[in-house]
Formats: C-alpha cells, sequence, structure tokens
C-alpha cells in the first residue's frame, strides 16, 4: 500500500509531500492544475522512462520518493533475492533522483539499484491504468497466474503433482542427454576418467601429508643451521669450551657460593634452593640439547626425496584440486562418472523408461488442469462482460483464449491471453490492442472488480477513468471503484461528481502563481470543502445552494453505498 509520496523540483511541482489513505483516494482539479504531473511523478519513481525536461526550470536535479508499507506478497520474496533489506516494519521507500545530465538513480531502502531492479520490484506493488503504460495485466505472461488463482483450490494436488513430476522429468532429460554421446567420445571419456584415477591412486595421498612434508622440508633444507646452533647452544650451557666455562659451570659455582651463606643468613636459603633448582632445569635443557644433537643427520636423498613427493602434490593439486581433500573428492565423482558410462547402455534403456512413463502421466495431469482452466474461464469471461455491460459497454466481448505449447512445463502445456471487443463488428484483440485510454481503463476496471480477491498487488491507480462517460456508466463506475477499494488501495483522478463523491479520502489539486514561478500544490479536503469540490465539479464555476445540495446528497448516497459495500 502507497502511504507516503515527496516530490520535489519536478515540473510544476516545487516541493509537496501526501499521504494516502487506505481506502478510495481521490485527486480532482482544474485542467492544466497538476494532476498529470502527479501520475507522471509516480511513474518515474516506478522506473518509467523519463528525461531531463521534468526537472523543474531553475533547478539542477528533480527528486521522487514513495513509501509503501508492504503486506505479505511476492513483493517480499524479490526483494529478499535481490539482497535487500527489509525492514521489520514492513515499511519499503523507494526513490528515484535525475540530474541535468539525464542520469537518474533509483533506491530501496537507501540501497542503490539498477533500474531494472526497479521495475521488477514497482510491478509487484502498484498498476497505474489509463494514458500511462504501466499495467501488468496488459503483460499476457501474468494472464495464466490470475486465472490459475481462482482455480487454485480446485487443481492444488493436480499442481503440485505435475511441478514434482516436472522436476524428476528433467533430471532424468539431463541425465539421458549425458548419456548420448558417441562410441568414439564415450572410449576417449572412459580413457581419460581412468587415467586421473590411476594417477590420484598411484599417489596414495594422505590427509595433510602436504602440511607434514612442508614441515620436514624446511628441517632437511636446513640441517646446517641447525647443526651449528644446537652445537653453540650446548657448549655455552653445559661445556667448559666456549669462553673458558659453561653456563652449568658458573651455576655450580655460584651455588656453592650461596650454599655456604646461607648458613650465615637463613634468609639466603629460598636463594639457594632457586639456584639449585635452576641447575637442576639448566643440566636436564643441556641433556635434551645433546640428544637432540645427535639426532640430527644430514641425509641429501631424503631431502630430494621429500621434494619430490612436494612437487607430485603439487602438480596433483594444480589439476584436481586445491587440497589433497579436494583431489580424493574428485576421485571419488570421477569414479562414480566411469561406472556410470561403463554402464550407460543398460542405464540408458531404464532412464528412456522412466522417461516415458513420466512423460505420460505428466500428459494427463495437463489434461485435467487444463480441462479445469478452461471451465473456470467461462465463469470469468461471463462475470467480466457483465461488468463491462454495467460500466455502458454494452456490446462488449471478453474471451479467455487457449492455446497449447509445443512442450509442456512445470504449468503445464496452456498458453493464455485475455481477448476483448468493445465494439459491435469488431473481431477480438489482445489488451493491447484497445486504443482509447477511457475504455482501456473502464476495462481494466472491471477486470480488477472480478478479480479483487486474488489480485496480489495492493496498490491502483486509475488515471482518466471517466473519459467519454457520464450519467449511468459514471455512477458504475464509482460502484466498482468503491467495491474494489474494499479490497485494495485506490487512487484516482477524476473529473466527474460521482465518482468524487466515492472518496474516503479527497484531494484536491491547484495551480497558482508565486513570486512569479507557477506552482502545482496539493490540500487534502475537509467534508464541508469536499461537498464544495463536488459542486464545483457538477456546475462548474458558479456555485449555487442547490448545487451544493446536490453535492450533499450525492455524498451522502455514496457513503449509504459504502456501507453495503462493506
Amino acid at each position: 500500500m502507497l502511504i507516503h509520496i515527496y516530490i520535489k523540483n519536478m515540473a510544476l511541482i516545487d516541493e509537496i509531500t501526501l499521504d494516502f489513505d487506505e481506502c478510495l483516494n481521490i485527486l480532482t482539479g482544474e485542467t492544466g492544475a497538476g494532476k498529470s504531473i502527479l501520475i507522471d511523478s509516480i511513474n518515474f519513481a516506478l522506473g518509467e522512462r523519463t528525461s531531463r525536461e521534468m526537472i523543474r526550470s531553475g533547478e539542477n536535479n528533480a527528486l521522487v520518493e514513495l513509501l509503501f508499507y508492504l503486506r505479505k506478497n511476492e513483493a517480499m520474496n524479490l526483494l529478499k533475492d535481490m539482497g535487500i533489506h527489509l525492514e521489520e516494519d514492513g515499511y519499503l521507500l523507494i526513490s528515484r533522483s535525475i540530474n541535468q545530465s539525464g542520469r537518474s538513480i533509483c533506491r530501496i531502502n537507501g540501497q542503490t539499484i539498477t533500474l531494472g531492479m526497479l521495475r521488477q520490484v514497482s510491478n509487484m506493488l502498484i498498476d497505474v491504468h489509463g494514458q500511462h503504460q504501466h499495467q501488468s495485466l496488459l503483460d499476457v505472461g501474468k494472464h495464466i497466474e490470475l486465472l490459475d488463482e481462482f482455480c487454485k483450490d480446485t487443481f492444488k494436488d493436480y499442481k503440485n503433482r505435475l511441478a514434482q513430476y516436472y522436476k524428476e522429468y528433467k533430471s532424468i532429460e539431463k541425465q539421458m542427454e549425458n548419456l548420448l554421446v558417441d562410441e568414439k567420445e564415450k572410449e576417449r571419456k572412459i580413457d581419460l576418467l581412468k587415467f586421473q584415477i590411476d594417477e590420484i591412486s598411484e599417489a596414495r595421498l594422505k590427509k595433510n601429508e602436504d602440511e607434514l612434508l612442508q614441515s620436514q622440508f624446511k628441517i632437511l633444507s636446513n640441517l646446517e643451521k641447525l647443526n651449528k646452533g644446537v652445537d653453540t647452544v650446548y657448549a655455552l650451557l653445559y661445556e667448559n669450551t666456549f669462553k673458558g666455562s659453561s653456563a652449568c659451570d658458573n651455576l655450580g659455582e655460584a651455588l656453592k657460593i650461596l650454599k655456604d651463606l646461607s648458613g650465615i643468613d637463613s634468609e639466603l636459603l629460598p636463594v639457594y634452593e632457586s639456584a639449585e633448582n635452576i641447575l637442576i632445569q639448566l643440566e636436564d635443557l643441556s641433556r635434551d640439547i645433546r640428544n637432540y644433537r645427535e639426532q640430527i643427520e644430514h641425509d641429501p636423498e631424503e631431502l630430494q626425496n621429500v621434494e619430490k613427493r612436494l612437487d607430485l602434490i603439487y602438480n596433483l593439486k594444480r589439476k584436481y584440486g586445491n587440497t589433497i581433500e579436494e583431489i580424493l573428492e574428485y576421485k571419488e565423482k570421477i569414479g562414480d562418472e566411469l561406472n556410470f558410462i561403463i554402464n550407460s547402455d543398460e542405464k540408458r534403456k531404464q532412464l528412456k523408461k522412466e522417461y516415458l512413463d513420466l512423460e505420460k502421466q505428466i500428459i494427463e495431469i495437463c489434461k485435467k488442469i487444463s480441462d479445469i482452466r478452461k471451465e473456470k474461464a467461462k465463469v470469468i469471461e461471463n462475470r467480466i462482460e457483465k461488468v463491462l455491460h454495467e460500466l455502458e459497454m454494452k456490446d462488449a466481448k471478453f474471451l479467455i483464449h487457449f492455446s497449447q505449447k509445443e512442450h509442456f512445463n512445470e504449468n503445464g502445456w496452456d498458453q493464455v491471453e485475455f481477448l476483448i471487443s468493445t465494439n459491435p463488428g469488431e473481431g477480438l484483440k489482445p489488451l493491447s490492442k484497445i486504443a482509447s485510454g477511457g475504455e482501456m481503463s473502464r476495462i481494466m476496471l472491471a477486470l480488477k472488480s472480478v478479480l479483487a480477491d486474488i489480485d496480489e498487488i495492493d496498490t491502483l491507480i486509475f488515471d482518466e477513468i471517466d473519459t467519454g462517460i457520464s450519467g449511468r456508466a459514471a455512477q458504475k463506475v464509482a460502484e466498482k471503484l468503491g467495491f474494489i477499494s474494499r479490497k485494495h488501495q485506490v487512487i484516482c483522478i477524476t473529473h466527474l461528481p460521482q465518482i468524487a463523491a466515492m472518496a474516503d479520502q479527497h484531494y484536491r489539486i491547484e495551480k497558482k502563481v508565486e513570486n512569479q514561478k507557477t506552482i502545482s500544490s496539493i490540500q487534502v479536503l475537509d467534508y464541508g470543502e469536499m461537498i464544495t469540490e463536488i459542486a464545483r465539479l457538477t456546475s462548474g464555476a458558479l456555485i449555487t445552494d442547490i448545487t451544493l445540495k446536490n453535492a450533499e446528497e450525492m455524498k451522502r448516497m455514496a457513503n449509504e453505498l459504502k456501507v453495503n459495500l462493506g
């Protein structure tokens, strides 16, 4: 639901903010007051193409922000797939700006997105009907989705089974494609897989072996440095050949002195005991160093073996994986592939049987789904024609046309398109071929009134829906708008008092001159102002007590009708 609009520097609009009600929002105003600019601004924010000429004269850029409150619908899943964070309170802010260079920037909840992403999201949030072509019902691909919403309770089990069978069907098809190789290619593939398996097997790799070898290589390549260093450390600690005495010798002499002194002053006894412990540890350390020195053996052949093994592992990593674990996993994978190819003839026969059995079941389900769709389509056709006749399109004919695809998919084999004829003697045509903006709006109104319960798009905007109608037709349009607004948010620009009287929230768009600049503004009307505006729409500039009384009566009757609509 669209709850707030902010527009800055768009054509005649300097800066406006506008809050919408959740039911029927009516906008009225004199011709040229700026109603079309409001719709143009909304369409701009929704991703429609525009140019820098839309920027208000003397300004560098223009901005439009639309704040939506999302109920649970497909848009939430799409936003999640796009990686766009949706606030926990369900609010979604769409903004789009354009500068004098013609560059526009689109954002959702402050996150910059592409124009294509914006259009994808906005198509699920709002429909604009009339002279602007932002209409989901003109997308033929949506027609079967809308029809299926009517049928979902009837063929839910069929659709679930079809989706499951089709997934299995495509999986088998993929396996069969993998088996469809000629004998020469098959033998080549077998030889390659066998070579790879043998190469990995012969290496007899062990997990973490490369890490251990790297550590061993480091030691073996630094044996001379290790030998020299250990000899020096041992001499410093224990042998008296290094500068005349060792650390153990010096500490032993110090210990003798401390023992003698502690007999004189007992406070030195802990110092003596500590020194004694250090000497014991130092002798243990010297012994460990000696043992390590005796173990070191310089073996050039061992170093060469380690280098050779590391080279082998590196070569295998380069071919089959970044780690030994990945190489072993690859071996297991290609082993399965080899077995699959070797046994391909038998496997192909088995898959072919499963494939044909599934295809038979899918065809049966597609037929049942198609029968349900066609039966439900007749009901929808009658309902829509009835509404069109009520909207004074007495000769309108509506048809849901079916054709069969070359091949079924997870949705069956039906192709569906809505067709219409609005005048006697005219053939049925696609909705996109209807030329009149007023007719198109009424057709959309009829479709929306029939589809009201299932259509997930919350917000509908009708622009110029009253073109070419008056009297009874105008009243019926008003009633249908009132009916749809019980299920959806409706925003409607109108010139007709019958439609304006149905407003739950009424806005007047005005044009005025300030500081030698023309500015459009929008005002929310209270009840008394609504009556006055309805009277103006009825009689023009001259408003009398009679027109005010008639306007008040029109508003009262509209309110009673809305109560009956629920």
